[in-house]
Parts: structure tokens; sequence; C-alpha cells
């Protein structure tokens, strides 16, 4: 993760929101945030140093005790829907305005995707229809009327709409077929703050106690939902009276939208993946931030904002190898690298979807390296001496996976990785899961033994120079054995069933 700081002029300090200034402008590098002195200012992000510059505003006035919000939607065209007390303003791209509508109740939250438009205000949620052509407002549905709704969201497709209120009822709409109501339920913690669609499978729900729940949808053409988990991500030592001036706040990553991010507790950033509820990363900021908005920009990066009007660029090496495998489109996803007792291991991109045998959910582990261009996959079960995108993957242990790639051991046990260079190279790798778990790494020269527990190296053998030279030692057909006998293994090299080189060594 790389974080990077950078201060807005003076005079734009961001509005204080329970569901973040920063809005989402789909499509390019950029995003807006509404300010405390009644202005909205268009960010840009620079896609290499990650400067965040102001490349434009509209001012609408300081607005008091009344309600600010705002949102962009690019689908038919750019189009920018501001909530300013009781108004309700449209604007191009270009900040002219095209339309206004009087509002029946100050707007605490506005989402917008193309022709569909929800404010959520005290006394429910108003779905609005803003024609393309004349950009004028028709009011088509009323929604938890005389309950005060917090916020809604749109999936990235726009066929789905999440609505919270702020008792805690959460619903999910079909757009497409004129709001009709496909999934309903109370979440065990009030005043939800945030919505977000990772792709169009799971929606996340986030309370500003920290209480974070994703949803499923069956599948892509599927109209049912179910809760799929439910977790708490506070702190034990975060303190109530500390805990009440933030917000919890989630984004999707767009180029692993399975992966979602979650400002809580102030401080904390947390990316977790939402088909298994698991927490992947986690960052602490220091105790003087009060994080209080988040956006995704682009691929592979997240901008938040704290009270004293800071803005912090987060980038994940992870989406920016993922955002590169898409523009070179050349991958195949879904690539089975192993299957053996444990389960199969999926290589989908540069992330593993390990699926069990026992019948327990798959789970996906990121990779924690990044190829330049991908990983081939012709080349994972035979890795070759000369290339730094060979794959080889083990399934030892039940909570044990270990990818070699390139020069480097990947061991990935009590869910987190932990990586071991290997200087003699790699030609070929073999297992031992009889004792103690054992990795043998066949080099051009030399031999290794690998606790993989520790990753150390237990021993180092040479191979004979006669046996290097060998034509079969460099056939794509050759294949290494291990057969363990107590402290001891016996390692084989066979080549079209034919073994011309055996050794014995320590483990």
């Amino acid at each position: 993760m790389d974080v990077r700081k950078v201060a807005l002029p003076a005079g734009f300090a961001p509005y204080s929101s329970w569901n973040s200034s920063l809005s989402e402008f789909d499509g390019a590098s950029t995003c807006s945030m509404t300010c405390e002195n009644g202005a909205i200012i268009a960010l840009e992000v620079h896609s290499y140093h990650r400067h965040v510059k102001v490349v434009d505003q509209v001012r609408l006035g300081v607005i008091g005790l009344e309600r600010f919000c705002h949102a962009w939607t690019s689908t038919p065209t750019a189009r920018l829907a501001v909530a300013h007390g009781d108004t309700l303003f449209i604007y191009d791209d270009k900040f002219e305005r095209r339309s206004e509508l009087q509002l029946p109740f100050f707007a605490k939250h506005v989402a917008f995707h193309g022709a569909t438009l929800v404010a959520s205000t005290s006394n429910g949620a108003y779905v609005y229809h803003v024609c393309p052509t004349t950009v004028k407002c028709i009011l088509k549905h009323q929604l938890y009327s005389d309950v005060p709704v917090g916020l809604a969201a749109f999936s990235r497709c726009g066929a789905w709409c999440g609505i919270a209120a702020i008792d805690g009822r959460f619903g999910l709409w079909n757009v497409r077929t004129a709001m009709q109501l496909e999934f309903s339920t109370t979440l065990p913690s009030a005043r939800p703050t945030s919505i977000a669609f990772s792709g169009d499978k799971y929606a996340v729900v986030a309370c500003k106690d920290a209480h974070v729940a994703v949803f499923q949808r069956d599948n892509a053409s599927s109209c049912t939902w179910s809760q799929l988990s439910a977790f708490s991500l506070k702190p034990e030592s975060v303190a109530s009276s500390a805990a009440y001036m933030s917000s919890t706040l989630v984004a999707a990553w767009k180029s692993v939208p399975v992966f979602f991010s979650v400002v809580h507790s102030s401080t904390h950033m947390d990316i977790i993946d939402a088909s298994t509820g698991r927490r992947v990363h986690h960052m602490t900021f220091p105790s003087h931030v009060h994080l209080m908005g988040l956006v995704a920009v682009d691929d592979n990066a997240m901008l938040m904002q704290d009270m004293q009007g800071t803005i912090f660029s987060v980038t994940w090496s992870f989406a920016k190898a993922m955002a590169g495998c898409t523009r070179f489109g050349s991958f195949q996803d879904d690539v089975a690298v192993y299957d053996g007792a444990f389960g199969t291991l999926y290589l989908e991109r540069q992330a593993l979807r390990r699926t069990p045998r026992n019948g327990q959910p798959s789970d996906v582990l990121p990779l924690p390296f990044v190829p330049p261009h991908g990983i081939d996959p012709s080349n994972r079960e035979e890795p070759n001496p000369s290339s730094t995108t060979s794959l080889s993957v083990h399934w030892m242990r039940q909570d044990y996976v270990v990818v070699v790639y390139g020069h480097a051991v990947y061991r990935y046990a009590r869910n987190e990785w932990a990586v071991a260079v290997v200087p003699t190279g790699v030609h070929r790798v073999a297992s031992s899961t009889d004792g103690p778990l054992v990795l043998v790494v066949l080099g051009q020269n030399d031999l290794m033994v690998l606790d993989v527990d520790t990753l150390a190296t237990t021993s180092v053998h040479a191979v004979p120079p006669q046996v290097s030279a060998l034509p079969a030692f460099l056939a794509p057909s050759m294949t290494m054995h291990v057969e363990r006998h107590a402290s001891t293994a016996l390692v084989r090299l066979v080549d079209n069933d034919v073994e011309f080189w055996r050794y014995p060594v320590t483990c």
C-alpha cells in the first residue's frame, strides 16, 4: 500500500457529513467534494505522482443548518445532482445549471445513475426520473414513507439500488422493473452511513459504529439476494467518545471489485474480501486524523479526506497489477493451477481462488507480487530458470498454500503471506507433506531443501555437472519426485518414466 498526503488550498474545508463529502465521477481519475463554504470542487488525480489538484468549482452559498450533498452520473451523459437546502439542482459536466426542483424535505443524501435519481430525506426516499432531453425531474416513487432515510447507492450497471433507513432497515430494489423490492432486512446496527456495490454481485452496507454487512446475488441472471456475512471492525481500543466523531464508509476497488475498502473509527482503513468477509489489509493513521470521506478514483486508487481538509491518496499494488492485466486483455480467467486432496486452486488474473473439497466456501488470496504483464498459464507447472513469469502452486495443508514464482517462495498461512528468496534459482519444485512440510527446489546447479513452516533453508546440495549437462535435465518433460523417509528424503529426477538421477537429502 502506498499513501500520500495532499493539502487542499485554503478555503476548501470539506463539508461535514456522515455519508462522505467526496463523490465519484465515473470513467476518469476525477472526483468532487462538497465544501463548508457552499462550493463543490472537481478534483483531478495525477495517475503517476498521485497529486490532487482543483480543476473546477461551482459555488451555491453557505448552507448553515440545512443539508448539502451531491452525486454524479456518467450515463448516458455526465450530470451532477446537488441538493442544497430544500432545492435540487442538475448541472452538466461544465458546472452549467440545467434545471432545479423544490424538494419536499431537505435531502440528507442523493444517488444518481442514468435517468434515475434518489433523494434520501427525513420522510423517506424520493425516486425521480430525470428526462434526458429537458433535464426535468419527475417524481416516480416514494419509498420508506414516513421513515428517515440516510442514503442510497446504485450498482455500477445501474440495475440495482440499495436504500438504507436511519433505523437500520435496508432494501435492494430492481431499477429495471420500476423499483421492485427484491430483498429487505433490518441491520443489527442502526445509522447506516455508506453503501457500495462490489461489482454487480455483492452489496456492502456500513453503519456508523463500524458494523459491516455483505449481501450476495445468487448469480448473474438472478434477482435473489441473501446476506453473506456481517461483522464489526471497531477496534477494542477505540473509546466510545472518539468513535462518535467518526463515520464508516465503504468503496469497491474498480479493478478488483470483489475487494472493498472500509474507513472506520476515525483512523482505520481495512480492505475486505467480499466473498469471504476476510480482512486482507489494515492501515492505521495518526491519532490526529479524523477520516470523513472515501471514494474510488481509478483502477487502483482511493481518495480519503479528513475533517481538516487533507486528502490522502491510497494505492494498492495488487489492484494496479489487476488493472494492468485488464489492459493487456490476454489473460485467461479461472486457470486450475492445483488439484489435490484439499481441493482446487484457480488462478484468477493475479489472485488465487481456493475451493476446498470439504464443502467450505471458496475464498480469494490476492497474490503478493506484481508481474509486469500477467502470468502465463501455460508455464504454471513447468518453471523455467530463464523465465521470471513461471508459476508453481502447492496446497500442502488446509491453511498452507505455497507459490513459487520467479526466484522466490511465497507461503500463505494464518491469513498472511511470507516470502523467501531462492538464490540458486528455480528449475523444478516438489513438496513433501509426510511429517514436517518440506519444499525441495532444484536449481541449475544446486538442490535446496526449505522448511515451509519457517521458510528457512535446512540443507543445500550440489547437482553434479554431469547430471545438469544431460539433455533429460533440461527437457520440458522432466519431473522431480520426493519420497520421505523419517528425517531424510529421496529426490528422484525422471524423464519419460526413466529415472536418471536420485539423491538423498536431509530434512
